[in-house]
């Protein structure tokens, strides 16, 4: 008698990749309210970016990575986080200015927004190498089958 699973399996990948994207969501939240508290802001164009690249496509890789398109969602994940990681480390920790992680007070927001800087660059380079791990590991797979 064969036995017949109810549903699909749930990926690895998409196990993955939620945990990383919420992680990564949860601390953009308090991140974003340090800067608030703080009056910290952006200039237009950094916010689109951030509100664009580092917010709304990585959640949108997310979902895809749950559905049939889950090689998009990988590429998706793994550009939006690695841009995000490039964007995060330049404002930062190398220019100079009032996102400078080095220029922020000794206060209970400034702690907050210098550490959860650093918890972004760790969820972005941590998202950025699982979605090159899962997209390479997808590539192995979809060449073994050809042979």
């Amino acid at each position: 008698m064969k036995v017949c699973k109810v549903g699909p399996t749930v990926s690895q990948a998409a196990k993955w990749i939620t945990g990383i994207v919420l992680a990564h969501l949860l601390v953009n939240i308090a991140h974003g309210r340090a800067h608030r508290e703080m009056s910290v802001g952006l200039p237009p164009s950094g916010s689109v970016f951030v509100v664009v690249v580092v917010l709304i496509f990585p959640l949108i890789a997310m979902a895809l990575v749950w559905t049939v398109h889950k090689r998009i969602g990988l590429i998706l994940l793994s550009l939006s986080m690695f841009g995000s990681f490039l964007f995060g480390l330049y404002h930062h920790f190398l220019a100079v200015g009032p996102d400078y992680v080095h220029s922020q007070l000794a206060s209970t927001w400034g702690i907050m927004f210098v550490s959860t800087a650093y918890l972004l660059l760790i969820t972005e380079a941590t998202g950025t190498y699982i979605g090159v791990h899962f997209l390479r590991k997808a590539k192995e797979r979809s060449e073994g089958l050809k042979r």
